[in-house]
């Protein structure tokens, strides 16, 4: 059971993998990927990752750190080697290759690889030779036709942008713009946005997503926003409830961080009540929505009483609950 809790929970369990030996290169799985993600960076099929990753079929999510077979080479565009240019710079007093670098817009570690230096010293009267400042390359994002393209629903958070949005998918953040029918480049918190997806990269599990809708929050009192999931500070003692009929699936304090822990499994999701004074549920037990689950207790070292609540997906991503509060 504890091995269960901390993959739920996001804790790095040094587990190998083996890996076929036909591998090209291995992709390390970075926090935010998924399979559709890795497939469309690599321009490849998801049933080909399962095909030289056969573990990943037993799987239900990606784990960071993870190493994932890529077996096919990534296509290279081949460019026309050009000359690069440089100026000829006499070194000064009071000169050093990081005031030199800044003074020509250039890295310095550019200026010691072009001059073969074994070392950042650097005599007066001595010639060195600068590169030319290079023009920046902007990256590009390849756009898709709508039948080449599926759409999901990502809800505006604090801080977002239609170019943060496009870069955490992707994407284009004209082809979201054009998706949603938007004047501007303005969008709000809260706000409901389709953003295209690429169909043959597209994983099933976002269709099969399921809708998650709370009606309430397990206790009242002040929200605030945690790094996982919120805290909600209330009187210590206060009843804690189900925000959805489902079955317990753990119910301890083996996590120090979490103190009293309650993880309750609905459909497709599950939820997780933590820092109770006491837990008033078992594991295995049946609970209905709105049923007592628990008692408010204390937020490990601050002395407050709080109940920090969050909502995972079976995969463990971690989701907010306030962005389904009401939510149909």
């Amino acid at each position: 059971m504890s091995l269960f809790i901390a993959l739920i929970l996001g804790i790095s369990l040094l587990v190998g993998d083996s890996f076929g030996a036909k591998c090209r290169l291995y992709h390390k799985v970075r926090p935010g990927d998924s399979l559709w993600k890795i497939a469309d960076r690599y321009n490849m099929y998801i049933k080909d990752l399962l095909r030289a990753n056969p573990k990943l079929k037993k799987r239900k999510f990606l784990r960071v750190g993870q190493r994932i077979c890529i077996p096919y080479k990534k296509k290279s565009v081949k460019r026309k080697a050009k000359k690069k240019g440089y100026v000829i710079y006499r070194v000064r007093r009071g000169d050093s290759l990081r005031k030199i670098a800044k003074k020509f817009g250039v890295s310095w570690r550019e200026i010691k690889r072009a001059n073969n230096l074994r070392s950042n010293i650097i005599r007066v009267g001595q010639r060195l030779k600068i590169p030319k400042k290079s023009r920046v390359v902007k990256r590009h994002y390849r756009s898709y036709r709508k039948r080449d393209v599926v759409y999901i629903k990502y809800r505006v958070r604090r801080g977002d942008s239609l170019r943060k949005i496009a870069k955490k998918f992707g994407v284009s953040w004209k082809d979201i713009k054009r998706a949603n029918n938007l004047r501007s480049n303005i969008i709000r918190v809260g706000q409901l946005i389709k953003v295209p997806v690429p169909k043959r990269a597209f994983e099933r599990r976002y269709i099969d997503k399921p809708r998650i809708a709370l009606s309430f929050l397990p206790v009242d009192g002040k929200v605030e926003k945690a790094s996982r999931g919120v805290d909600i500070y209330t009187s210590c003692g206060d009843k804690v409830r189900a925000v959805e009929g489902g079955r317990v699936i753990y119910s301890g304090d083996d996590l120090t961080t979490y103190g009293n822990m309650v993880i309750v499994e609905h459909p497709g999701y599950l939820s997780i009540y933590a820092y109770n004074m006491q837990n008033l549920v078992e594991r295995g037990d049946r609970v209905s929505k709105g049923e007592v689950i628990g008692k408010v207790g204390l937020k490990p070292g601050s002395g407050r009483c709080a109940l920090h609540f969050e909502i995972r997906s079976k995969d463990g991503s971690v989701l907010n609950p306030l962005e389904y509060i009401g939510k149909k």
